[in-house]
């Protein structure tokens, strides 16, 4: 500290500085003007000293600000396990951004839009399929005594019931979606398709087990992996079409879910086992059940308007709405991640539920509106990446998805309190309302010949309905 403050106080006080030197030199026999001259060469050199010196001082201000709030983020779970799941899937959604611009140049629109019909499909079979175990196990599993038991029976149950799911999609497949009959065109394909629907639904099961313990830095690592298998595969399977785009998908999917599966076992002490407990079931039965009502209705909209698209208009429609649709979900990581984090909280401490929804709300604020407006302003020069037909076609349902953040936000907060309350009938009647409006509309808007417009009309229509029921019963 010395050694800066010397110079500092020397280049604030010149006339002491040239008293100093010139007494110095004339001691040495230095000629007075040489001795000035030298004063006037140095005087320079202990500013320049001053100036980097207090630079140096206001980085060293700046870091130690970003180390404090480094340390409050890493020290407070709902901010830690929040930013993780955003970046898990913000780093999902940039590489995804990266793989479907790779598969938009080597597969045709035509495949694109089937594959992403079948990914959709891969979706709703999942949903179906967990039964809201996934919420179960975020509501129930931090305060349980038996988590190895809890685990084993979801899994082992949710498995089962997607092998039957997926049997019975492909027996009605002709009625369902007559474009997708490629899946079942011959047995190895269909069997094929089952494997990777029951890891499908593992994964999104083992997410949950991860969010329950406040570790989500392992969905970080999951989604990591899955996102850049999906840019090397693709490459591998072009011969094979749409299903190829599906498998390359699902290859990724399956290498993330072994990894954290692992880590589970090793870290955790987690013993895999494929057992049934009905004691476990009828514990948590009640509660997973209404939130597979719920979740599963409220996912239709993204699930259900890929199929609805293909069947009514082209798979290349459904292709520009996937992509648009993917660049939103950017958007959407903030108060989805945020409000997963605020459920898992708020399960552990019920009691600190007041001061976690102010923290939430806080994250949200500070991070969405910045990203709607980039969105909003730079979406179109994204979608460029995918193709031209993809900008020009997707671009205005974009700018409308990036606005609806506004209300998805709101709702999703309401949804996480909802959930820690136990209000699940509550949730079920508002997700009917915000899927009901926007199929339904989507439905007719697309069938007069409005393409994505009509669906971004009925989607917004949907979630700002639902913010204002939701503030309607807050006022009372």
């Amino acid at each position: 500290m010395y050694g800066h403050s010397l110079p500092c106080y020397l280049a604030k006080s010149p006339k002491i500085l040239n008293s100093l030197i010139t007494s110095v030199l004339g001691i040495t026999g230095i000629p007075s003007f040489l001795a000035n001259s030298i004063v006037l060469s140095v005087f320079p050199f202990f500013q320049y000293i001053k100036i980097n010196v207090f630079k140096l001082r206001l980085i060293q201000l700046d870091m130690l600000k970003i180390k404090e709030a480094y340390n409050k983020v890493m020290n407070d779970s709902l901010y830690r396990n929040s930013m993780y799941l955003m970046i898990g899937t913000a780093i999902m959604s940039v590489l995804g951004f990266v793989a479907w611009a790779i598969i938009s140049k080597i597969y045709s629109a035509e495949e694109v839009g089937l594959a992403t019909t079948i990914i959709s499909v891969m979706g709703i079979i999942t949903s179906f399929s967990v039964l809201g175990l996934n919420a179960g196990l975020i509501r129930f599993l931090p305060k349980s005594g038996r988590k190895n038991d809890k685990i084993n029976t979801t899994f082992t149950l949710a498995a089962l019931v997607s092998i039957i799911v997926t049997s019975v999609f492909l027996l009605g497949l002709k009625g369902f979606s007559p474009s997708l009959l490629f899946i079942k065109q011959n047995l190895i394909y269909s069997i094929i398709f089952i494997i990777f629907m029951v890891f499908a639904t593992l994964g999104s099961l083992i997410e949950s087990v991860f969010i329950a313990y406040r570790a989500s830095g392992f969905v970080l690592l999951k989604n990591t992996i899955f996102s850049f298998g999906k840019m090397a595969f693709p490459f591998l399977f072009v011969s094979f079409g749409a299903y190829g785009i599906f498998g390359s998908w699902m290859l990724s999917l399956i290498l993330g879910y072994v990894v954290v599966f692992l880590i589970l076992i090793y870290k955790f002490a987690y013993k895999p086992k494929l057992v049934f407990y009905d004691s476990i079931i009828e514990k948590i039965g009640k509660y997973s059940f209404g939130n597979y009502i719920s979740g599963f209705i409220g996912g239709l909209p993204i699930l259900m308007l890929p199929v609805l698209i293909t069947n009514l208009h082209h798979p290349e429609l459904t292709a520009y709405f996937y992509m648009a649709m993917m660049v939103a979900n950017v958007l959407f990581i903030i108060p989805n991640a945020t409000t997963s984090s605020l459920f898992a909280e708020g399960s552990n401490n019920e009691k600190a539920l007041g001061e976690q929804i102010k923290k939430a709300i806080k994250i949200i604020s500070w991070l969405i509106i910045p990203a709607i407006i980039i969105t909003i302003f730079i979406g179109k020069y994204v979608l460029l990446f995918f193709g031209n037909d993809y900008s020009i076609e997707g671009y205005g349902f974009l700018q409308v998805l990036a606005f609806s953040g506004i209300f998805i936000s709101i709702n999703s907060v309401f949804g996480a309190i909802l959930r820690v309350k136990k209000k699940i009938g509550t949730m079920i009647i508002m997700n009917i309302i915000n899927t009901g409006v926007i199929l339904l509309a989507s439905y007719f808007l697309v069938k007069e010949g409005f393409g994505l417009w009509g669906v971004g009309i009925a989607w917004i229509s949907g979630q700002a309905l639902v913010s204002l029921i939701y503030f309607a019963f807050l006022r009372k």
